[in-house]
């Protein structure tokens, strides 16, 4: 089971409001804060183990393997 990300709780939690969950640009702006979240993530895990996995594919798959990839 995957962890849930501070974007996706926040996403869910608006969905319960009609008016924010109607508007049109909801899901693209939740999408871009969901990747921005992801970019976060990498890098600061790739900043902590950078000297050990030389690439950020490891951590690429550490948020993979966390948060269940692209949602």
């Amino acid at each position: 089971m995957s962890k849930q990300t501070a974007v996706e709780f926040l996403a869910k939690s608006l969905k319960d409001f009609p008016h924010i969950k109607h508007s049109f640009r909801f899901k693209e702006l939740v999408e871009q804060a969901k990747e921005m979240e992801k970019e976060q993530i990498v890098d600061a895990h790739y900043q902590g183990y950078r000297e050990a996995i030389g690439t950020t594919e490891v951590s690429e798959h550490y948020y993979n393997e966390t948060y269940g990839g692209n949602k």
